[in-house]
């Protein structure tokens, strides 16, 4: 069956069922379907039949959209890395001899130009579900026997282009669905890179199961913390990586995995036994001339195997000596089967050897040695060209290496440099190369010990997740702490960035001040990959925010830096405008193609309330007074959601009947409705639940309460809501203007830019006519004894308490905006149902409300009068905070919470909107007036003990 043919019944097969998944985006394979059958006849229209179509793009839903539309076009599929510099770009074009580029980066529009391809930007074309006309394109071509090509290094290190034929495409996938267990059910990770061909054991392996392949969100500059982090948060059913990947991965994420495949590098057994801990281990052996997956097999101890073939493939050992294919023994593993390539594009007569025939069947000879049991099982022993001779005896790198590897514990590397063998590893505590060599003297016998170990950062790692041997042969070539060894690295990168800018810039320089491009950017860190290693340099760029300057490269590559910073402010608004944009044309299909369904709680006719931050303390007390209006509420939670019932039916003392009609769901339940198309219809939806911590860092809030923020918008949408009311925050600033760099950066900390950011996100519900409100509300008081517990972590109530303990109070500038949770209450649900335009503040178009909520603010000779304190008693902020530092008595994070509210300026003017005093209800009489123990905030005190977070009241 032919690759096209493959896809077509696979998407008709599943229709229903959701195939592709990204934050706040998910495709049916029904969508799938009629959005890459419209784009492949976009392709046909723009690349002649037969030809090659460059797809290069990687790491987001949108490239693999595009990826599979090439599969399904009549042109030849063929993926490539964006990252490539100017040189190198030409080459692979010319070897490629492509017709079509499809790019999702305008700059290079300008590369193909320059390299004389014709391009298509995928931003252009956006997402069509007609078919486009034929035009001048035949209607059945004649296709090509190519299915896709892909560039592969191999083990010479020099790329090739490999051509792969139809033959072992079905053969792959029903492998794969029963030898990895794949169910319709499972959620499969995709992290490899479209230029390598794991991402097609990824894609067709889910399609063709009726999986679901879900895509993370590249939410920090490294693609590889980015999937960390969004495994730790979401787990997956199957994930296929490297070793080198999976060592890299925090613990956090290993334990969500529930399968893992092994793939790319030889499997050692420290790495098996952390793997085993929490998943099934499978380990997966497959040279790209193969049709990716060659051998598979699942462990359950672990053994150097690496299975039996998958179906349609044989396995031959091949006598060096004799030329013999034998089905046991040692020798080097010739693979025989539909499913071996068609050769080398381009490739020399000499080059081509290695595929031929055994037994009329098609064969390649691999050049790695194995051997080959009895019963067909395959263990892997290393390459042909890594034999050596020393001390009389043959050793073989890979074998000693894996041996190594598992008696450390610990992730090493041989190289050769000329005669000299090196053992390369990260450094590990206190271990030093000498102790570590010591160690090895006593593992293997004297012909198999390194002539050196040498300890680095870290091992660094290709765009495949396989040790990046050639960048360590570089690094080691000039390292930084030879002698003189500074400037001579300052000289090697000034080179790669004057050979890049075609001008010398200044050590300390940024090559954005300097003229430089994104463009230019990529190229410098590809070409500083090469010497340095993909990982550590990408770990690098990410430290410097992506502003590149020589010198600062350097220092944070040897760990020098310091903190990271946040995302720079023009490539965080350019994520939230595609998204954003991507948004606005997916909520109208949701509002139509959502079957709505009547739900026994919520009454017939009767529209829902949908609810988020119930267990909070201003949700609850909305939560309250929706049940005292008796109204059907759906409460959307981050936590176990009938915990957040019971424990709010016991702080404000209700009954259980209170809540007949009341259903609380996760939001992976609310994800789930929003895929499948259904759920009950909505009347409204107040969004109150969000993670208030003023010190998280911006990406973790963008993958928190922002994604979370984007999925309420998404069900809103789908749930036909009208309106919809989000509390935001005063500190986000009083102005309402569009989103840009510069309300971005006049915003000081990560959360309140956070705030900013989702109410864009919320406002994209406008297209759908639905009321938009946005309240911006001071701090929230009102606190019952039994809402105590939320006063913990409030940074405000802490700084009072504290001055009240200390005798002494910091200066504060301006007044304290405060508001009664009571009043504010009423404020969000009273906005349920009202016309567009009705409600105070600035209106941010027909569909949109926006008002700063302040009921009274505090004067700083208010706030010395509730602690009791006098003019004599102030200090400067410096100076207060230093005597607090060093009583130790305030948790670290509350500290710097205070710290971080009291950096700006305080509300700029009075204002009271009710009479009765907030913060005298909260705090109590103060101290020269209480009797006995008081109604203060003493037990405040004692819950600040174990903060874990600072946020402020909301």
């Amino acid at each position: 069956m032919e690759l096209s043919d493959l896809l077509t019944d696979l998407f008709r097969r599943h229709r229903g069922r959701t195939a592709l998944r990204t934050a706040g985006r998910t495709w049916t394979y029904e969508e799938l379907d009629r959005v890459t059958s419209a784009l492949a006849g976009r392709i046909d229209h723009e690349c002649p039949a037969g030809r090659r179509v460059l797809v290069s793009g990687e790491h987001t839903a949108e490239a693999v959209v595009w990826g599979l539309a090439a599969m399904r076009s009549h042109a030849v599929h063929t993926p490539m890395n964006p990252g490539l510099p100017a040189d190198r770009f030409e080459e692979f074009v010319r070897v490629a001899d492509a017709a079509l580029l499809v790019c999702f980066d305008r700059e290079a529009l300008v590369r193909a130009e320059k390299a004389g391809v014709r391009a298509l930007h995928a931003g252009d074309v956006g997402w069509p579900t007609d078919p486009v006309p034929a035009g001048g394109v035949p209607e059945e071509p004649t296709r090509s026997r190519v299915a896709y090509s892909i560039f592969t290094s191999g083990s010479t290190g020099n790329p090739k282009l490999v051509d792969i034929g139809h033959g072992g495409l079905l053969n792959l996938c029903r492998s794969l669905r029963r030898l990895l267990d794949i169910t319709p059910d499972d959620e499969v990770l995709h992290f490899a890179s479209l230029s390598f061909d794991a991402s097609i054991s990824e894609i067709l392996g889910t399609l063709y199961a009726g999986a679901t392949l879900v895509v993370p969100v590249r939410d920090q500059a490294s693609w590889l913390g980015s999937v960390s982090r969004h495994l730790a948060a979401h787990g997956c059913d199957l994930a296929m990586l490297s070793p080198s990947v999976y060592a890299r991965l925090d613990d956090a994420a290993r334990r969500r995995i529930r399968k893992v495949e092994f793939c790319g590098e030889a499997l050692g057994e420290s790495e098996y036994h952390k793997a085993a801990r929490y998943s099934r281990v499978f380990n997966a052996y497959g040279p790209t001339e193969a049709t990716v997956c060659f051998s598979l097999a699942e462990l359950t101890e672990y053994t150097p195997t690496i299975g039996t073939p998958v179906d349609g493939f044989r396995a031959f050992v091949r006598d060096p000596d004799t030329g013999d294919h034998a089905t046991a023994g040692t020798g080097e593993l010739v693979i025989v089967g539909d499913g071996v390539a068609l050769g080398y594009a381009g490739g020399s007569v000499a080059e081509n050897k290695v595929f031929g025939t055994v037994d009329g069947s098609p064969a390649y000879a691999t050049g790695d040695v194995v051997t080959l049991s009895d019963d067909g099982r395959l263990a892997y022993v290393g390459r042909m060209d890594e034999q050596i001779k020393r001390l009389g005896h043959r050793v073989n790198l890979a074998h000693v290496e894996s041996t190594l590897s598992r008696h450390l514990d610990r992730e090493v590397a041989l190289v050769r440099q000329g005669d000299t063998i090196l053992l390369i590893t990260a450094l590990d505590g206190d271990t030093t190369e000498e102790s570590l060599i010591t160690r090895i003297r006593g593992l293997v016998p004297a012909w198999e010990v390194p002539d050196r170990v040498v300890l680095v950062d870290a091992l660094p790692l290709t765009s495949g997740g396989k040790v990046d041997r050639s960048a360590l042969r570089e690094r080691l070539a000039s390292p930084v702490d030879a002698p003189g060894g500074d400037t001579a690295e300052l000289r090697r990168v000034l080179g790669v960035v004057t050979a890049v800018l075609g001008q010398e810039i200044d050590p300390d320089t940024s090559i954005f001040d300097a003229g430089g491009s994104s463009l230019a950017m990529i190229q410098i860190q590809v070409k500083l990959s090469e010497t340095y290693g993909e990982e550590a340099v990408e770990a690098a760029f990410a430290a410097m925010d992506y502003d590149f300057a020589p010198s600062a490269f350097l220092r944070h590559l040897r760990g020098e830096a310091v903190a990271p910073t946040e995302p720079a402010v023009e490539a965080l608004l350019r994520r939230v405008e595609a998204e954003c944009d991507a948004l606005r044309a997916e909520l109208p299909v949701l509002l139509h193609d959502t079957r709505h369904e009547p739900v026994p709680w919520a009454g017939a006719g009767d529209r829902v309330v949908l609810l988020t931050g119930a267990s909070g303390f201003i949700g609850g007390h909305v939560l309250d007074r929706l049940l005292s209006a008796g109204r059907p509420v759906l409460v959307v939670s981050t936590g176990d959601p009938d915990r957040v019932l019971t424990e709010h039916r016991t702080r404000f003392g209700r009954e259980a009947a209170d809540y007949a009609r009341v259903r609380a769901i996760a939001y992976e339940e609310l994800e789930r409705w929003v895929d499948r198309r259904r759920g009950p219809v909505l009347d409204a939806v107040v969004h109150c639940g969000y993670h208030v911590n003023h010190l998280l860092p911006l990406d973790s809030q963008m993958s928190g309460s922002v994604r979370n923020t984007a999925l309420v918008v998404r069900g809103a949408a789908a749930l036909g809501a009208r309106s919809f009311v989000f509390l935001s925050a005063a500190s986000a600033g009083a102005d309402f203007l569009p989103l840009s760099a510069e309300t971005l950066t006049a915003v000081g900390d990560p959360y309140s830019r956070s705030k900013l950011i989702s109410e864009e996100y919320v406002n994209t519900l406008a297209v759908l006519g639905c009321a938009v409100s946005h309240y911006r509300p001071g701090l929230v008081y009102g606190h019952r004894p039994e809402d105590r517990g939320y006063l913990k972590d409030d940074w405000f109530t802490g700084l009072i308490e504290t001055a009240r303990r200390v005798r002494a109070m910091p200066r504060l500038s301006g007044y304290v905006p405060v508001c009664d949770v009571g009043h504010l209450a009423e404020t969000l649900l009273g906005s349920l149902g009202a016309s567009p335009g009705t409600a105070g503040g600035e209106s941010r178009g027909s569909n949109s409300r926006s008002a700063v909520v302040v009921h009274r603010t505090y004067a700083f000779d208010e706030l010395l009068h509730h602690t009791g304190l006098t003019e004599s008693d102030v200090l400067t902020p410096a100076k207060w905070f230093e005597r607090v530092r060093d009583g130790g008595e305030v948790p670290s994070p509350l500290l710097a919470a205070m710290q971080a509210a009291l950096s700006g300026p305080g509300w700029p003017s009075s204002h009271r909107e009710v009479d009765h005093d907030i913060l005298g209800r909260l705090l109590g009489a103060p101290p020269d007036t209480q009797t006995g123990d008081g109604a203060g905030i003493g037990s405040i005190a004692e819950a600040q003990n174990g903060a874990a977070h600072t946020s402020s009241p909301r």
